[in-house]
């Protein structure tokens, strides 16, 4: 990472220049550590510029890219969509080629790029990223692929039930978490009454590492959080977790399948409602809940109903995510799974499908503070 960093400030200045020019005009700056004479290379360039002009317009297909990647990943370069645009106007980051890297595949290099922005106003450079693909090089072409499967070629593969496993060298296989989250699948697929999903789970020591095998040598996010994880389009989970049990993120992928319109807001609450989040259940997550609430007592949910505002309590808690089970688990006393099934149906916006199940702008606050003082109402009771 030190390395990559210093052969930035090599060249930054450079691009900071390609800043100058017009917003609708792409430019594409190459470190000067690349070899330009060399044939592959210019290929790679010409078709990394075609590509990169070409992304936005379209995350399904793109004819610079491996078509097989879009079966596999549906959206195999969604981390890099309009990645240009910021607060500060659209492409206001712009890409630089940091360097072409070979590999023991003749055929394929490693296209390393950074997104780096400069303010007029100030003269700040920020970088926004630094991110890889692979270049897989045919005799009268370049196309470009995720990558994923360069990254993880070497991890080990395990397969359990609906599960393929990719364990991360770094860490020990655990067995025992493998079968309890079989047992966790079995719960959900009786509780939605649905067939098994084929899921593919990349267990990664921490963060860090998960944002690597997806291709990122920089991203802030990578350093936010010391555990954390997601699921991914193509039925993928990355944990950062260094565990082979993410029932959260095994959710999601059933919500995503079945209920493809979910709210995000209540997407997460059922998540969390039937696996808690983190490191911990809901019960627990409850509990803490409760306790913010007491030191919080002008806290107003309908003010922050979007799912990934960052409000957390004792760093583990967030308020979103628990408001959103609580109103679930209030549906399922009240109503009955038939309705909260319905809940997960819904393509109406999120207050019009909460009114139906009685909670307004009005009363929600009220509402789930008297739910929360109730006893728990396990969602596995009506199956799973």
């Amino acid at each position: 990472m030190k390395q990559i960093l210093l052969i930035l400030t090599t060249f930054l200045t450079l691009a900071c220049n390609g800043q100058e020019t017009k917003q609708d005009h792409f430019v594409l700056t190459i470190s000067p550590i690349i070899d330009r004479t060399d044939k592959t290379n210019q290929k790679v360039i010409e078709t990394l510029t075609e590509f990169l002009k070409t992304k936005n317009t379209s995350l399904t297909e793109n004819k610079f890219w491996v078509q097989t990647d879009f079966q596999k990943y549906i959206y195999p370069y969604l981390d890099i969509y309009n990645i240009e645009n910021s607060k500060y106007g659209k492409d206001f980051y712009r890409p630089t080629l940091v360097d072409i890297i070979s590999t023991e595949n003749p055929t394929q290099k490693i296209v390393k790029l950074a997104f780096i922005g400069h303010s007029k106003e100030t003269q700040e450079n920020q970088l926004k990223s630094i991110y890889n693909i692979i270049a897989n090089i045919f005799k009268d072409k370049v196309l470009f692929s995720r990558y994923l499967d360069f990254s993880t070629e070497k991890w080990k593969t395990v397969n359990s039930g609906s599960l393929t496993y990719k364990i991360s060298p770094n860490k020990t296989i655990n067995e025992v978490e493998i079968n309890e989250q079989q047992k966790d699948i079995n719960k959900i697929c009786n509780f939605f009454q649905c067939k098994s999903i084929a899921i593919t789970y990349y267990s990664c020591v921490n963060p860090k590492e998960l944002f690597e095998i997806k291709g990122f040598d920089y991203n802030p996010m990578m350093y936010a959080d010391k555990t954390g994880g997601l699921a991914d389009y193509g039925n993928i989970i990355f944990s950062g977790n260094n565990s082979e049990i993410y029932t959260h993120e095994i959710v999601h992928i059933y919500t995503s399948n079945l209920f493809p319109k979910i709210d995000k807001f209540i997407d997460e609450g059922i998540a969390t409602f039937m696996a808690g989040s983190g490191k911990y259940n809901y019960e627990w997550h409850r509990n803490k809940l409760e306790k913010f609430l007491n030191e919080n007592k002008d806290y107003d949910f309908a003010a922050h109903t979007n799912a990934y505002e960052r409000i957390y309590f004792e760093n583990e808690t967030s308020i979103p995510y628990l408001s959103s089970s609580l109103i679930l688990e209030r549906t399922l006393r009240i109503y009955g799974k038939e309705k909260l099934i319905e809940l997960l149906k819904s393509e109406n916006e999120l207050w019009t499908t909460l009114k139906t199940v009685g909670i307004t702008k009005e009363n929600i606050n009220t509402e789930i503070r008297k739910q929360i003082k109730l006893p728990l109402t396990s969602v596995w009771q009506y199956g799973g």
